[in-house]
């Protein structure tokens, strides 16, 4: 017969058979080992359960017998009072003896005895369940402060923050231009301002752009709380415009070019400016004003004469823009040094434009300085800015109004924002000088001044500066103190001029004595 090939069971059953008493004698070397533990560990917890109970009887008996034939009394188990930790134990105890010894000592717990108890209070150790302890709650000791035994530090008071308000109304005089309209235009986007109030200086020209009523009903369109009117000239309306603003911002009437002499310019809108101050005096005496109208340093000496004269002359609530000035000289040292604007700030100082206009370009950039060439080189280019802009404006165009717009518009929003007490910005501004910060031949100068809800907080001062940055201040405030001189002599003029002075200087006769000229003048009104 032919054979059968081999198969795979066939040829594992020679290694099957030799592996089968392997394993076997490998299950009995298992359970022979986990019964020698099991027996080592029984024998240990008996053996300690016996000597444990021998020496706990043993020490037991001992203290018996000789407490016995000390006391001749009877011994009777009982339970002692511990130094309770607030928790209710089981702690075994003797009872206080009979004929108390004050030379014996009391006896310590040993190790003993402490087992003992372990035993009487029971334990898994021994088999018994936990019994069911109670703690009760610590009533908790009042903290005493121990008084200082010195003063305590001064403590710097902190001064009220004025309620909230909704938003602020701005009044924007000469708002007929392109620039005001401009402005407009990005006050309405502000959410602090919650009333815009747009007034036409002059009599609309269709030829040259639209009438306020039309830009107007166009700003209603933009999604914003903030509500816009208007008011004419050709109504006689500024009073209504000016009722109740908390913001009023002056800009310059009509299209006056930046050729034309300073003396020229200012001649031109002075008579408006101090209409508009008459104005403001009456119907809100309390506004804060944003002087915008050029020459800025001839006209916020201006307005202050004329609040003077009323008695309403806040000098917290009169500012000269210098927001124009201060925008170009930052762009400026941005490009020069390839950075962003945003983290660049130029600071102007003195005048507003022309030679009294002082930019600190060593201010620029803090551990950056320019050389001087540069220095003199950006400072006219920066002063001679509006001139150069002057000779590619249109008949009814401005070149810069965009600009300047932008300018105009976040210092109006930084002021609505520290008036309603929620920013305490620093701009720059043309206001008044005060003898104890800046001891200055001008009475009036540019400086950085911080502002809060009540107006001007306080001018921070001039910083320090490079020589030629100090010759050129010297030479501006010379200018400076030659225009404020023009407006003091234009100002005696017009007050001299009216009818009712004349008619007070002819009455000079009466016999009454005053000590100021304003005394004498209004006298007899």
């Amino acid at each position: 017969m032919p054979q059968r090939a081999p198969t795979t069971s066939t040829l594992m059953r020679p290694f099957v058979v030799l592996a089968l008493p392997g394993m076997y004698l490998l299950y009995k070397y298992n359970q022979y080992r986990q019964q020698q533990m099991e027996t080592a560990r029984r024998r240990v917890t008996e053996r300690e359960l016996m000597h444990l109970n021998t020496k706990i009887s043993l020490w037991s008996g001992v203290v018996t017998s000789s407490r016995v034939l000390l006391n001749g009394v009877v011994l009777s188990r009982g339970y002692a009072k511990r130094p309770d930790d607030g928790c209710r134990r089981a702690n075994a105890d003797i009872p206080e003896e009979p004929y108390h010894c004050e030379r014996r000592k009391k006896k310590k717990s040993n190790i003993l005895h402490k087992i003992k108890l372990k035993i009487i209070e029971g334990g898994t150790n021994f088999g018994t369940p936990f019994r069911n302890v109670q703690c009760t709650k610590k009533v908790c000791k009042e903290v005493v402060v121990p008084e200082p035994k010195a003063l305590p530090p001064p403590v710097k008071p902190v001064p009220p923050m004025p309620a909230p308000r909704p938003g602020v109304q701005v009044s924007i005089l000469g708002a007929d231009t392109s620039l005001g309209q401009y402005v407009a235009l990005l006050l309405k986007q502000c959410p602090c301002i919650k009333k815009l109030r747009l007034y036409e200086a002059n009599e609309p020209n269709e030829e040259c752009h639209r009438s306020i009523f039309q830009v107007v009903e166009d700003l209603r369109h933009i999604n914003t709380n903030c509500l816009v009117q208007a008011f004419s000239c050709t109504c006689n309306e500024l009073e209504r415009c000016l009722q109740n603003s908390d913001i009023v911002l002056m800009l310059e009437n009509g299209y006056v070019s930046q050729d034309l002499p300073l003396e020229t310019r200012f001649a031109y809108s002075a008579p408006l400016v101090k209409h508009y101050t008459d104005i403001i005096a009456n119907e809100c005496p309390k506004a804060f004003i944003i002087v915008c109208a050029t020459p800025v340093d001839c006209m916020v000496p201006l307005v202050s004469e004329t609040l003077k004269e009323t008695g309403w002359y806040d000098p917290r609530k009169v500012l000269g823009s210098v927001a124009v000035p201060e925008m170009r000289a930052t762009t400026l040292a941005a490009r020069a040094l390839s950075l962003e604007p945003n983290y660049v700030r130029v600071p102007c100082v003195g005048g507003t434009e022309g030679n009294a206009l002082v930019p600190l370009f060593s201010k620029a950039v803090e551990y950056f300085e320019f050389s001087e060439k540069n220095t003199l080189m950006m400072t006219k280019t920066v002063r001679e800015a509006p001139a150069a802009i002057a000779r590619s404006d249109g008949d009814c165009i401005k070149a810069a109004e965009l600009s300047e717009a932008h300018a105009l518009a976040n210092l109006v929003t930084k002021v609505a924002w520290a008036l309603l007490g929620k920013d305490v910005p620093r701009v720059s501004g043309f206001i008044e000088t005060d003898a104890r910060q800046i001891i200055s031949p001008a009475r009036f100068i540019a400086n950085t001044v911080e502002i809060i809800d009540k107006g001007i907080l306080k001018s921070l001062g001039l910083p320090q500066m490079k020589d030629i940055e100090v010759t050129t201040l010297n030479l501006a405030l010379n200018e400076l103190c030659r225009r404020q001189e023009m407006v003091e002599d234009w100002y005696c003029k017009y007050c001299s001029s009216t009818c009712r002075l004349d008619t007070c200087q002819t009455q000079f006769f009466a016999p009454k004595e005053f000590h100021r000229f304003d005394d004498c003048a209004y006298a007899n009104i």
